[in-house]
This record gives C-alpha cells, structure tokens and sequence, in this order.
C-alpha cells in the first residue's frame, strides 16, 4: 500500500490517502488540486482536495484550507457543497466532499448567455444556498461562476467557501485585514476583482450583501453574456466596482423589465440600497420564474416538486379577461388572443374529454358537488349538460366512429389513477361491452376499430396495442396514450414511478420503436396531438408554479404555447384547431382532531399541505407543503393539533417524528441520499452515512434508535430497512415489493404493504413473514393499535370506511369513517394516520375544482 508522506509527492492512481484511494485527478486551481476518490471503507466514490506542493508550505495557505473546510462543513443545504470530513496525511492537509458530476457555470457560459428561465432557476438556487449559508453567520465573499456547480440533474451547487468568513459586525476592517500577502503580490483583496463588492474592494466590513452584490453580477454575466464590470486589470474592474454601471443589456436578448430591476437592484453600490437578505433575492427570483417571463424554446431542470399524478386537477370560475393577460409565446413570435368558450358551471372535477367526431360535441366525465364520477355530454353552443345514463363511469376516448371507451367498476390506484374495467358503448346509447379487466388508460385506433391500453404486469406498467401486443414496458408509469390520427404513432407519458407525476413526453410506433421527445417534466397532466399533428401538445412545468401548455415537434424542438395563473390540463384537439382545455385549482387539504377533539377541524395550512406522521401522544403533527408555497424544494412543518401557526423545520421533505417529537427524520432532496435528521427544537441536523439506497417514507421505532423506511437500491426492488441512526448500516429485513411500512408500538413488528395487494406482517429482527387474513382487495394499512394486536386499514377513496384488523384472526371491527364535510373536488384520500390509542388521526385529501373550456386560435 502507496501512502502519502509528503505534500511534494504526487497524487497517482491507486495512492492511498487515510481511508481513500486516489481514482484520477478532476482539476486544479489557486486553492489545490481536486481529485476523484474511493472511501474504502463505504464502498462510494468521493472528491478530495489537497493542497498542491508548491503551497503546502504557506502556512497561509494552510490556514484559508482549514478555514475552507470548517465553513463548509457547519452548513448542511442541498444547494451547498457537502463536506464529509477534514484530514492530514504527513504534511498534506485534505478535504473530502460528495462527488459532483456536471459542469461549472463557467464552463456552461462558455456556450454563450443563458435563456431567462435557466438563469432565475439556477439563480434561485443560489440564493437559497446563500439563505442558509447566512442564517449560520458565514458569508462566502468569494462567488462567481467558478464557484458555482451545476450538476448532471439540474442541482445548482455552491463550492469554495474558502474566504468565508464569520461576520464580525463589531468593528471596521482595516485593508490589511482583508488581504493576503502572496510570494508575488505584496497584497491580494480577498475576491476576484470582477464580482468583489465596493465594500470588499474598499476594504469596509463585509456582511452578507456582499454575496448579493457578486450573485447580482453573476446574474448580469448569465443573461448579457459578459460580465458585469470587465476592465483589462483587476485594478480596472475594482475602479468600475467602485464608480459606475453595468452597460444596459443588449436589446437582442430581450430581458423582461421586471427581470431587469432584480439584476441592478442586486448590484447597487450601498450595501443598504441592495436586496437586504438573499431570502428575499431568491423570493423576487421565483415569483417571476412562476409569473409568464421566459424564452422558447424552453430550458430548465427537472422540478424538485412532487406532486401527485392527476388526470384533471381542479380550478372554478377564472375569469376570460384574467386568463387572456397571461397568454403567452405565440408561433413566430406573434401574438393573438384565442376565443375561450366556458362549458361547464359546476363545482367539481372534470376527469377527461373528448370531441365528438362532429368537432362541436363533446363527451366528458365528472364529479360534480361530491356525487361520483358520471359521464355528460354538451355542445359548444349551449351551457346545459346532459347526463348520459352511465354512472360510476369514467371516459377514456371517443371513436371516429362515435363510440366511447370507458372504464367502470374502478379503483383509485393513485390520485387521478383509476383501474378497472374497459368497456365500449356507442354514444347514442347502449349498453357497454365489457373488453378486459384491470386497465388504466386506453385510446382508439385512428379508424376506431382497436384499442391502445396501458395496464400492469407482474410489476410493470405495459403499453399495449393491439390488446396483448406490448409496444412498450417500463418499470415507471405510462399514461395517457394518444393515437396521431394518421394511425403512424401513439403519443403518451412515462413517468419515474407511482409516487410522482414528474417524467417525460414518448412516441412509439406500431412496431414498438419508441423515442423520447421531452424530459425532466413535472405535473405533466394531460397530452394531444396538435391539429396540424406536427407537434404533441402536453401539460406541465419545470418549475415552480402552474402547469402552462407546451408543444414538442418530434425531433425534440419544444416551444411555450400558452400561459395562465393557474394548471391547465389539455384533454383534446381537433383538426380545425379546436382545443379542450381545463382550468384548475389543485389542493391537498389536513383534516383530523386531537386528543379530546369533539369534531374534526382542517389543519391545513399552505395550498398543498400533506401530512405526514403523528407523535404517538396525538399532539403535534408532522407535514409538509408540496405547493407553490412550499417553494421549488418543498418545506417541512411542525403544528400542535390543537391550532397555531406551525414551525417550519427545513426545505424538503421530513417524513417521521422521534417518539420524544426532538426529531425529524428527512430526506435529501436529490436520491440516493443518506437520511438527515432534524432537530425540531434548538440544536445542529445530523446526517447519517450513506446507505447508497433510494429512500421512500421512514417511521421511528418505539426506542428513538432505529429508523424503518422502504428503499430501493439500483437494479432491485423496493424492500424494507431498519437503520440504527448511531451511524449502522441499513439492513433489509424483508424481501422486494414493500410499497410501505408501518412500526407497531412494542417495535418488534412492522405491517407491510405490499405491491401485490396484501398486508403482510415481518419480525423486525428479521424472518419471514406472515399474510394478514381478512384484508379486502383495495384496503391499505395504516397503523398498529396499541394492544400490538391489530392494525388499522382504510381505502384510497371518499368517503373511507377505517376498520381494525386482527393480525392473526383476520377480525374485523369497524372505527370510523373519514370524509371531510364539504366533498366537491375530493376525490382521493392519503396517507391516513391514527394515533395507537386511536384517539387522535389525520388524513390528507386532494380536491381539484376544474372549469372545461373549448379554445379557439391556439397556434
């Protein structure tokens, strides 16, 4: 074994350094050299960066290393640089970090400016690093596009806080103190000359609107394509730091007004007249990336908001006038205000549409003020609808020879999602045709005489065409499929899993050749074929915010089409350019009651709030916004039942309480990530080591020692973990296909929910497991009772009947029935969580509220 004993050696594949192994060599710069590397002893691939030999005897050099690492390490943010540890080998200090795959925004504006959207994207990202940087006291005073990462999955990352420095607002710095002496500069200001503040060049005390004033001049470079202040020397640049103004940005880009405003107003001279926190930077960044401002073609990463799948979710009653002022990116560069014509009036949510084959009928099915879903019929000229006599029946398409495909006897598999029975039944009436059971989604053929279905097989999502002829299979979740009406393609959705509606836009041909149009989508809704069929037309987003309309040709040239202050859904399009559009309000609503409670109340709180878990004395829950509100990462809340304003805990996504409420369990935003527990009083979040697994919802055991989650590691199937948080490995203690995981209260068993359906019963200490009898098909498990004799089981739909169940008897004994008081727009209810004692319980519901709209002048 090769060891490093002095710095003037050179690192070389396979040296060894403490516990790691030198890989190759990343790339160097002023402050050391940064290398690929393998920790032995965990089995992952991590980064070091050593002090290259020609530093490693400036003991001021040394110093700002050190300096380096504790700064960075006190910060725990998915938009900073995770530090694992600092070390010494012989004379060469180290540090150890997370490994980044992508490129340096230095390196990307070696491409040229970037499009508006991108730059408040990753700008926000940023910010929001720097938020928390600053609420722990470190200003970085060193940013710039070196300094910023942009990984492979659209994570902006913030690196080198190697000139961070604890505030010290006490007293006024000397210039001397903010400057290094180096072998040949007799003093070097702290900062790169062209993104220093006024105050760093003149060596005043540097808080944190410094770091505002560098973003500010990043994104001033990001969107002009140069940089902000550039002169041919240092000297230069600090001259126009101090005395003037960035040029006006070209007028070829474009920059939006508003956008504009944000980039000065980050970059003025007095600390006082800037941004007074980077929170409110990043807040003034996303309300603009989620007003209409952007470019086309559209650019931007994956959305970091999970949302669940729908078919339609809801909005009521906007106004034609209000939606004509967000219309936006037009063909060309031209734009026309289409003619919106309202056709429905209800309160409710609208589940899919479809244009009669005379272009001025249409067919849809909903479920208006609670009643379940029923299928309607209306004309563009009148706003009656007239129920067809098929109740409990959702549409899936419409023939061109008029006849309907539906889906009946369903069960809500996810929010939106529906299996059942596909059946056909002409449109003047008729009884259906039963064609095959378990379908989810399904299209008619373009001379209406065979359908396209997607169901489930043996764990996979199948697209099928004809009936038992599969053109496509993924691991994930196909929906929506679409035939072009030439009869060549069939358009539709993947998405990643059940759990989320982010995913991609695919075709695929009666052959099976499948091509990829449009990725890294979220709240990807509803899909069509435009009218000239060059494009397919989906809804979604990459960022925060509402879902707008989009059109991708079918080399992957893809363009914004329309815009509104609230979801669109796109449920179809004719020839003549005729396009069935739903506006929507989507909410995910807290009901339940405390111990004591008489009656339930909402305890809700933004406009997607999610519960999560439930601290076994029923007092305080655990959730979390997954909205707009919640911002692009989500947030994490912590409320007393009994009312109150919540704490916010941290961005992301917490999913259990400690048995003590002192800590959350969370995970990282981007997978595989260890397990970051946060403390939900006063104390410093502790990550735990890298299991390498992709997490699912973790729950505490009774000890407050061990953690139990469902995880998936790559390649296999989702099983079930126990994890000591002291520092152990994660354990499997059952086989693959756990969809979720619930303790009981003496810690030695948990009920599992299995993909199959069944609720199964395993040993924490490992063994096999047991089925549970008496479950009914559709029920899922939803906690122990606190004789750890039973669990309770309840359904996905409203209202949802709650039973315990004996474990071992299969005895059923009814509790309660969840339902909220108002049922318009309700129609899925989880998770669901009851206290042990069974005296308190929460449940989650979806409500979505959709108006039907046909639009005319779409290009």
């Amino acid at each position: 074994m090769r060891s490093i004993i002095a710095p003037q050696m050179a690192l070389s594949p396979g040296a060894k350094l403490g516990p790691y192994e030198i890989v190759e060599l990343l790339g160097a710069g002023g402050m050391g050299e940064v290398y690929r590397a393998r920790d032995i002893s965990l089995h992952r691939e991590i980064a070091i960066k050593i002090l290259p030999p020609s530093f490693s005897q400036d003991s001021d050099r040394l110093c700002r290393f050190a300096h380096e690492a504790q700064a960075a390490a006190a910060l725990n943010h998915p938009n900073i640089l995770s530090i694992f540890q600092i070390g010494q080998e012989g004379c060469a200090p180290y540090i150890v970090s997370e490994l980044l795959e992508g490129q340096s925004l230095r390196e990307l504006l070696h491409n040229g400016p970037f499009t508006v959207r991108k730059t408040l994207e990753y700008g926000a990202q940023v910010a929001c690093g720097l938020t928390a940087a600053h609420s722990q006291g470190v200003v970085h005073r060193d940013l710039k596009p070196e300094n910023i990462f942009v990984t492979k999955d659209g994570r902006v990352k913030i690196l080198d806080f190697g000139l961070a420095k604890l505030v010290q607002s006490e007293e006024k710095q000397s210039f001397e103190e903010v400057t290094l002496t180096a072998k040949t500069d007799a003093g070097v200001v702290l900062g790169t000359a062209s993104y220093m503040s006024p105050e760093q060049v003149r060596g005043d005390v540097v808080d944190h609107r410094s770091d505002i004033f560098s973003l500010g001049a990043v994104l001033y470079e990001m969107l002009a394509g140069q940089k902000a202040f550039a002169g041919k020397s240092g000297a230069e640049s600090m001259a126009g730091i101090l005395k003037e103004d960035p040029a006006p940005f070209p007028v070829a880009r474009k920059i939006p007004p508003a956008i504009e405003r944000i980039v000065f107003h980050c970059i003025e001279k007095e600390p006082s007249a800037r941004f007074q926190s980077a929170q409110d930077l990043q807040f003034d960044l996303d309300t603009v990336s989620n007003s209409s401002f952007g470019t086309s073609p559209l650019a931007g990463a994956e959305s970091r908001r999970p949302r669940k799948i729908s078919w339609t979710l809801g909005a009521s009653g906007l106004a034609l006038a209000l939606i004509g002022t967000f219309l936006v990116g037009m063909r060309y560069g031209k734009t026309r205000v289409p003619e919106w014509h309202r056709l429905t009036f209800s309160k409710g949510v609208i589940q899919s549409a479809r244009f009669a084959p005379d272009g001025r009928t249409v067919v849809y099915s909903a479920a208006w003020r609670g009643s379940p879903l029923e299928l309607f019929v209306t004309r563009l000229e009148s706003p009656e609808s007239r129920p067809i006599d098929l109740h409990g029946t959702a549409l899936l398409g419409v023939s061109v020879r008029g006849e309907l495909a539906v889906i009946q006897s369903f069960a809500t598999v996810d929010s939106g999602v529906q299996m059942g029975t596909l059946a056909r039944v002409p449109l003047d009436g008729g009884s259906p045709r039963e064609i095959l059971h378990e379908v989810e989604f399904a299209d008619w053929s373009d001379d209406g005489s065979n359908l396209a279905v997607v169901r489930e097989e043996s764990g996979s999502s199948v697209l099928e065409f004809p009936v038992g002829t599969p053109l496509a299979r993924t691991s994930g979740f196909f929906a929506f499929p679409r035939f072009s009406r030439d009869g060549t393609h069939i358009a539709f959705f993947e998405y990643f899993d059940r759990s989320q509606d982010g995913g991609s836009v695919e075709i695929v041909d009666r052959q099976g050749h499948r091509k990829t149009l449009s990725e890294n989508w979220s709240d990807l809704t509803g899909l069509a074929w435009s009218p000239d069929e060059r494009e397919v037309w989906f809804t979604g987003t990459r960022v925060s915010g509402a879902s707008g309309l989009i059109g991708v040709t079918l080399d992957g040239k893809e363009r914004e089409i329309l815009k509104a202050p609230t979801d669109l859904t796109i449920l179809d399009a004719t020839r003549d350019g005729r396009v069935l559009l739903t506006t929507q309000l989507w909410h995910a609503e807290i009901y339940g009651a405390g111990p004591g409670d008489k009656q339930e109340h909402e305890l809700s709180w933004f406009d997607f709030s999610l519960p999560d878990d439930l601290s076994p004395d029923g007092k305080l829950l655990l959730f979390h916004e997954a909205g707009e509100a919640g911002g692009s990462n989500g947030a994490s809340y912590l409320r007393d039942m009994d009312g109150g304003v919540p704490t916010k805990l941290t961005e992301g996504y917490c999913t259990g309480l400690s048995p003590d409420g002192d800590w959350a369990v969370c995970d990282m935003q981007a997978q595989p990530r260890p397990f970051l527990l946060v403390p939900t009083k006063a104390g410093l979040s502790q990550r735990l080591p890298d299991d390498h697994l992709f997490h699912s919802v973790a729950r505490w055991l009774p000890d407050g020692k061990h953690l139990v989650f469902t995880g998936t590691e790559a390649g296999h199937g989702q099983k079930a973990y126990i994890q000591n948080i002291d520092g152990q490995t994660a354990k499997a203690i059952t086989p693959e296909g756990v969809a979720h995981v619930e303790a009981s209260p003496d810690g030695k068993y948990v009920s599992a929910m299995m993909t199959s359906g069944k609720i199964v019963v395993y040993p924490v200490d490992g063994g096999e497991g047991r089925d549970v009898p008496g479950i009914e098909a559709g029920e899922i498990a939803i906690g122990w009772t606190e004789d750890n004799r039973s669990i309770y089981v309840g359904r996905r739909e409203l209202p949802s009947p709650v039973f315990r169940v004996e474990v071992a008897t299969g005895k059923r004994t009814f509790w309660r029935k969840l339902a909220p008081v108002e049922l318009s727009g309700a129609n899925f209810i989880a998770p669901v969580l009851i206290t042990p004692d069974g005296k308190a319980y929460v449940y989650g519901i979806n409500r979505r509220l959709a108006d039907l709209y046909v639009v005319e002048g779409l290009r």
